[in-house]
């Protein structure tokens, strides 16, 4: 079985001979981003003055005047508390630490009346094809027997990204004061997500499915009400997922936080995966319901265990969440988090959860009373229960 038929079957429950492996581009996933586009000039535009780009390291910035000041050159302006704005015109809090993403800060649409404007001047062009620079190298640079599962990686999902355009709070309350407006601009949002999609087949990349990312819950429930979700979002993910299925491809959204509740409404709208990289914040005895309904990848959890466990519990770890965020017949995939040095997670510990693969990721090699023995009732985040007894 190669790396596309594992996570196919796994999908689809039709018995992988493995847990399928998300790890950058070691595992069975090839991820394929789309990238800022070249023609990008952040800081230029009246409203950008002093606005640095939200970029990684590296990025050849087509400098406006006040950014070629002594004080900015190099990268020196990366050291300091800063603003930096993206593609969308989001403005991102910066602490001058090179270790995370940052946080989003001030809205660049706090009054709905400059909404126009605003679609003006951030209405991006899909199909340059310099967003799938990197996607074709990648393709390029895999050999033609390595049958991997191509995953492009887009962009923030639709309730995110209208958080940071309006601001958090704004947003959470346009949601009951103002939803036409809001839905206004997730058609706006809509429309790029279906351009990247569509391009993406155009320029010959041969997707097999798409991913964003989504953070829709806290840490103890969803950032919104259910009900409320599924009567403003329903149209625009219904619009994604089918044309993604038109293509014949699956749709995988990452979300963190507690946001359960909101599994059932994204699975009737045809979301084919999701991923997690703390699946102990759903928990899963809430998780249970949806084993076999939908395909679950999990990272083992990084607030607590992958961080702050031993070796040993993360392997057992990985044993817990075969167990209960798939079935015997698939639907688990191991989700190696991306950048585990932001979360100073020990080297030991990844090795672990790859042995932990190699212990209890391989189907025919679990006991089939492991599958039928009782799992816990209650999960304390922090404590890894021991495996099922030997037969």
């Amino acid at each position: 079985m190669n790396s596309f038929e594992r996570v196919k079957a796994a999908q689809h429950f039709q018995n992988p001979d493995k847990v399928p492996v998300f790890n950058l581009v070691e595992g069975d996933i090839l991820p394929l981003p789309v990238i800022h586009s070249r023609k990008w000039r952040p800081g230029w535009a009246e409203n950008e003055h002093g606005l640095f780009p939200h970029v990684i390291r590296g990025y050849k910035w087509d400098r406006p005047d006040w950014a070629k000041k002594p004080e900015f050159e190099g990268d020196t302006w990366r050291t300091v508390p800063h603003e930096e704005v993206d593609e969308w015109g989001c403005i991102w809090n910066m602490s001058g630490r090179e270790d995370n993403m940052g946080h989003p800060g001030r809205s660049v649409l706090a009054d709905w009346d400059q909404l126009e404007q605003y679609k003006a001047q951030y209405k991006l062009e899909a199909r340059d094809e310099s967003r799938f620079i990197l996607s074709k190298r990648l393709l390029k640079s895999t050999k033609e027997d390595d049958k991997k599962y191509r995953l492009v990686i887009y962009a923030f999902g639709l309730f995110e990204r209208a958080c940071k355009i309006r601001g958090f709070n704004n947003c959470l309350i346009d949601h009951r004061r103002n939803p036409e407006k809001l839905k206004e601009l997730l058609d706006f949002i809509t429309d790029y997500h279906i351009q990247v999609i569509d391009t993406c087949t155009e320029y010959d990349l041969q997707p097999n499915g798409f991913m964003i990312a989504e953070d829709l819950g806290e840490q103890s429930r969803p950032l919104i009400n259910p009900k409320l979700f599924k009567k403003i979002y329903e149209p625009f993910y219904r619009r994604i997922f089918d044309r993604v299925h038109e293509l014949g491809c699956d749709y995988v959204i990452h979300s963190c936080g507690k946001m359960d509740a909101l599994i059932p409404p994204l699975i009737e709208w045809g979301l084919d995966a999701i991923e997690f990289d703390s699946p102990r914040m759903c928990g899963y005895k809430d998780l249970q319901k949806f084993r076999g309904k939908i395909m679950m990848w999990g990272c083992v959890n990084i607030q607590s265990i992958y961080v702050n466990g031993t070796p040993e519990e993360v392997e057992r770890e990985v044993w817990h969440m075969v167990r209960n965020l798939g079935t015997k017949h698939g639907g688990f995939g191991a989700y190696f988090y991306s950048e585990p040095k932001v979360l100073k997670t020990p080297r030991k510990n990844i090795r672990a959860f790859k042995k932990g693969l190699d212990k209890y990721g391989v189907y025919s090699q679990i006991p089939e009373s492991w599958w039928d023995y009782p799992v816990e009732e209650e999960w304390n985040d922090h404590i890894v229960p021991p495996l099922p007894p030997s037969e």
